[in-house]
C-alpha cells in the first residue's frame, strides 16, 4: 500500500465503504421485492381460496332452489326458476374466474371434474322440470329424492378436495416465505457484521499507512532542527510521504557533506 499516493487510498477507502454501503442496500431490496413477490402470491391464492368457496355457496344455493321448485305452486316455481338461472350464470362465472386462476395441473383437472359434473346435474334438472311439466312425476321424483343428493354430494365433496389442495397450496407458500425470510435476515446480519469487522480494519490500516510513516518523517525533521545529522533516512515507497523521506534523506547527506567540509576547512586553517 505503501506505493500507492494518499489519494488513492482515501479513494480506496471511501470507495470500499460505498461497495459495502450497496452490498447492504442490495441485500435489503432483495428481501423488499422477495416479500412483494410473495405477498402478491398469497393475495392470489386466497382470493382463489375464496372463488373456491364461492363456488360452493353457488352450487348450494343451486341445489336448494332446485329442491324447492319441488313443493312450489306456479308462480312461485316461476320465480324459483329465474333465481336458478341467475344462479347458474353466477356459478359458471365464477368457474371462469377459478379456470384462469389455478396453475396446479392437478387442481385444474379438479375444477374441470367439477365442471363435468355440475353440467351433468343441470342437463338432468332440466329432464326432471320437463318430467314434472308432463305430469311424469316418478321420473321427477327419482331425480328430486335420489339423485340430485348424491350429484349434489359428489359436487361437493370434490370441491372439498380442490379446496384442500388450494389450503395446501397456501401453506406451502407461509412455509416457503418463512425460509427466504430467515435466509435473507441471515444474510443481511452476515453482512452487516462483516461490514462493521472489515469497514473498521480497512480504515484503520488505510489511517496507520498514512500516519506511521509520516511520524517517522516528522521525527526525522525534528532531529535535522535540532542539528542531529546522525539518524539514517530510509525512504521507502512511492508515495507523497516516501518522497518526503527520500527529500529528507537527500537533505541529510548534504548537510553531513557540508559539516564535513566546513569542520576540513577548519581544520586546514587551524594547522
Amino acid at each position: 500500500m505503501r506505493n500507492l499516493k494518499i489519494g488513492t487510498r482515501l479513494t480506496l477507502g471511501f470507495g470500499f465503504v460505498i461497495v459495502l454501503l450497496l452490498v447492504l442496500s442490495g441485500i435489503g431490496a432483495w428481501r423488499i421485492l422477495d416479500t412483494q413477490q410473495d405477498n402478491q402470491a398469497l393475495d392470489q391464492r386466497l382470493r382463489t381460496t375464496a372463488l373456491i368457496q364461492q363456488l360452493a355457496r353457488q352450487i348450494n344455493k343451486s341445489a336448494n332452489l332446485t329442491q324447492a321448485t319441488l313443493s312450489a305452486d306456479p308462480d312461485t316455481l316461476r320465480r324459483l326458476k329465474q333465481d336458478i338461472e341467475t344462479t347458474e350464470g353466477q356459478t359458471v362465472e365464477v368457474d371462469g374466474q377459478l379456470a384462469a386462476a389455478l396453475s396446479q395441473p392437478q387442481a385444474a383437472g379438479l375444477l374441470k371434474e367439477i365442471g363435468q359434473a355440475r353440467e351433468a346435474f343441470v342437463q338432468r334438472r332440466s329432464q326432471a322440470f320437463k318430467d314434472l311439466d308432463s305430469g311424469n312425476y316418478g321420473e321427477a321424483d327419482a331425480f328430486f329424492n335420489q339423485e340430485m343428493p348424491k350429484q349434489t354430494a359428489g359436487l361437493m365433496e370434490r370441491i372439498d378436495r380442490l379446496s384442500q389442495l388450494q389450503t395446501d397450496s397456501v401453506q406451502r407458500l407461509f412455509e416457503e416465505s418463512a425460509r427466504t425470510s430467515r435466509l435473507g435476515l441471515t444474510v443481511l446480519a452476515v453482512a452487516t457484521l462483516l461490514a462493521l469487522i472489515l469497514a473498521p480494519l480497512f480504515a484503520w490500516r488505510v489511517t496507520r499507512s498514512v500516519t506511521h510513516p509520516l511520524r517517522h518523517a516528522v521525527k526525522l525533521a525534528e532531529a535535522v532542527a535540532h542539528r542531529d545529522l546522525s539518524a539514517d533516512v530510509v525512504a521507502r515507497g512511492s508515495d507523497e510521504i516516501g518522497q518526503l523521506l527520500s527529500a529528507l534523506a537527500t537533505m541529510t547527506r548534504n548537510l553531513r557533506s557540508a559539516m564535513t567540509e566546513v569542520r576540513t576547512g577548519s581544520d586546514a586553517i587551524a594547522s
